[in-house]
């Protein structure tokens, strides 16, 4: 039960985080709330084929994917030291 809660949790923070820097982007920000849209739109703002945004569904290629995602997505805003 404690691995849905921090599950939710976690994915609610997502995606209010998304909808902040949406805008930043240049993306709308609702679509940072949207499940499945947000991901799509990730991979547009990085660069990569919005089809990538699938391999999120397959377990434990998940982990790899979203932390290469989230690599890329402070990258293509020009933060690339540890402090920025």
């Amino acid at each position: 039960m404690f691995l849905l809660y921090f599950l939710s949790i976690s994915y609610i923070l997502l995606s209010i985080s998304l909808y902040l820097l949406f805008p930043k982007a240049g993306v709308a920000a609702v679509k940072g709330l949207i499940p499945g849209v947000n991901f799509y739109e990730w991979c547009k703002i990085i660069g990569k084929k919005p089809k990538e945004a699938l391999w999120l569904l397959f377990l434990i290629v998940n982990l790899f994917t979203f932390t290469a995602m989230a690599v890329d997505l402070v990258r293509s805003f020009g933060k690339t030291s540890f402090w920025s």
